[in-house]
């Protein structure tokens, strides 16, 4: 797979840095220190991802991410910024960045993380369209080989239990459900923790090619969240406005059911949001719009005390239970 990055940074020594350290680690790198030498540059790298500033020299880095992704074969961008205002973050998310770092990154392996979750999340997303032209011509092959799909599968279900506090959390998933969805719970500093369940609604065949991409927008988010950075996590409403603009500006058409459930344990307390009806949970919560569907789909925040009864989310046959221990 090609690893071409192209550095957008007015700062010299910063961008040095970043630069070093990307080759350093195999990437091939090419830096500009203005918008417009970027504009000029990118037919000439043709990227396979971009870092870019905000605080350009000569024009707005929101300006240049516009530009960037109105090209016709635009390259994934991923903002380094110092600014960590909400509106920059929103905005750089609705023009369809995929993450956004707050610099100075102090450490930059969660830089090098971040840019192989974009590089494979434009590889699956290469591959869902791929596999959508198959199935249209009835060439599915790949898919007709369960071996494969199992592979596939195993990453979208947990490999083992957690305690959080005073809570266990597990989870079952019925042999029929394996490829429809995806469910996983982590957890955090502080007895945090976070439960995902995700239905797809998927042509048929499609549904572990689409939910690995939803898994690929979500991991930046449980990045920051490990990493101490800013966690949206904590407010699910936002978490899923965001992976829904991101969906939408996607070239997977295919809409997802998802509930995201914010635990603290020492507070006793859960957040969560819920888009689509296809999943149920012990709380009671309106569902809203489905992700994928509409750009302006806004989500609500609930809350509850947990009681002994825990909190249990439910889709087709399997389910995820948090409970006393």
């Amino acid at each position: 797979m090609s690893r071409k990055v192209l550095i957008i940074e007015d700062d010299p020594v910063y961008g040095d840095m970043l630069n070093r350290y990307l080759l350093d680690r195999g990437f091939e790198t090419s830096l500009a220190q203005t918008g417009h030498q970027a504009m000029e540059s990118l037919p000439k790298v043709r990227p396979d991802i971009v870092l870019c500033d905000l605080n350009l020299p000569d024009i707005s880095g929101l300006l240049v991410l516009e530009r960037l992704l109105a090209s016709s074969d635009p390259a994934p961008v991923i903002v380094i910024s110092a600014s960590d205002d909400m509106k920059d973050i929103r905005e750089a998310v609705r023009l369809g960045a995929v993450d956004y770092l707050v610099k100075p990154v102090r450490q930059l392996d969660v830089l090098e993380y971040a840019i192989e979750n974009c590089l494979t999340r434009s590889s699956l997303e290469e591959s869902f369209e791929h596999e959508r032209w198959e199935l249209d011509d009835h060439l599915d092959v790949l898919f007709q080989d369960h071996a494969v799909v199992e592979r596939l599968t195993e990453d979208l279900v947990p490999h083992d239990f957690i305690d959080v506090g005073r809570f266990h959390i597990n989870h079952q998933l019925h042999r029929d459900d394996g490829e429809k969805l995806w469910i996983d719970y982590y957890r955090l500093p502080n007895e945090k923790a976070v439960m995902v369940m995700a239905h797809a609604q998927a042509l048929a065949g499609q549904n572990v090619v689409s939910l690995l991409v939803l898994k690929t927008l979500f991991n930046p988010f449980l990045r920051s969240a490990m990493a101490g950075e800013h966690n949206v996590l904590m407010h699910p409403h936002h978490l899923l406005s965001r992976l829904n603009a991101e969906l939408c500006h996607s070239r997977i058409r295919t809409a997802f059911d998802m509930v995201v459930v914010w635990i603290d344990a020492a507070a006793n307390t859960a957040f969560w949001s819920l888009a689509g009806e296809k999943i149920l949970l012990s709380h009671e919560g309106k569902a809203d719009l489905a992700l994928g569907i509409w750009n302006n789909a806004t989500y609500r925040v609930h809350q509850s005390e947990l009681r002994e009864e825990g909190f249990y989310l439910a889709c087709l046959n399997s389910h995820i239970r948090l409970r006393p221990r």
